[in-house]
């Protein structure tokens, strides 16, 4: 880029995800840079801006043409009647990567930490501090079994009047832990069962991958066994009425198996 060594890029995006009872719509757009510093050590610079927007969904239950009297946490109606919210964020991150091939990884070390700052501007007012290693070795070269330990954490704190909603907590994915819905861990309103998300989050995992028998190794699929463990805690959620459980630190793990594609 400009003749030097900088990667630079940018994404223009647009998502809808749709709740029982809500729906959010987000579009925004990112500017990137990366330099690399040394062969195995890069710096990223990045700037983001995005706006969500909520609906409720099939909330009348009445019939009196009034939304929002659904079985929802207080905060998270509360959040939806504050209407759209913009973002305006500028995050740094530091990689060291070693893998030897980042389609299909064998050996190698990759540790990745990014500090993001909400307040440039827009509504969002927060600094989040994100974290993962992934250690990957070959277990047998006869067999083409690969063991990857891995492990993260995350933190976000919120300043100035606005303090955090409930939308920009951690919420449960599957980076973070495989075998539970979207929002599935964590502290919960115990009026509404509703996921608050965390203001932190722990997780670690190991993995065994492996080629599948009879698939050709061109098309890129390889098989996977894992355990996982997470937490997510911290909520601060401060809405008037609304009871928080599971808001201390609290291990859930799950096991499965997986299937993993090597696009071209």
């Amino acid at each position: 880029f400009l003749g030097r060594r900088i990667a630079a890029g940018f994404d223009i995006y647009k998502s809808t995800r749709e709740y029982d009872h809500y729906n959010t719509d987000t579009t925004g757009a990112t500017v990137r840079f990366g330099l690399p510093i040394t062969d195995n050590i890069s710096t990223q610079l990045a700037y983001n801006i995005s706006q969500e927007k909520y609906e409720f969904n099939d909330c009348d239950n009445n019939n009196d043409g009034v939304e929002g009297d659904c079985n929802l946490s207080q905060a998270i109606i509360e959040a939806i009647d504050e209407g759209s919210w913009l973002k305006s964020s500028v995050s740094l991150g530091l990689t060291y990567n070693t893998i030897d091939d980042m389609k299909n990884p064998h050996e190698g070390l990759f540790v990745t930490g990014t500090t993001e700052f909400a307040g440039l501007g827009g509504d969002a007012k927060w600094v989040k501090v994100t974290g993962r290693a992934s250690v990957y070795q070959t277990l047998s070269e006869q067999l083409d079994l690969v063991g990857l330990v891995s492990g993260g954490a995350g933190y976000i704190a919120g300043y100035g009047d606005n303090g955090l909603r409930i939308f920009d907590q951690f919420q449960s994915n599957d980076r973070m832990i495989r075998g539970f819905e979207y929002g599935g861990i964590g502290p919960v309103d115990t009026a509404t069962g509703d996921h608050l998300g965390g203001t932190t989050y722990f997780n670690a995992s190991a993995e065994a991958q492996f080629p599948l028998p009879v698939i050709p190794e061109s098309f890129g699929l390889r098989g996977a066994v894992f355990a996982d463990a997470a937490t997510l805690y911290g909520s601060k959620v401060d809405t008037p009425g609304v009871v928080q459980a599971s808001t201390d630190m609290k291990l859930r793990a799950s096991v499965g198996v997986g299937l993993m594609w090597a696009s071209p």
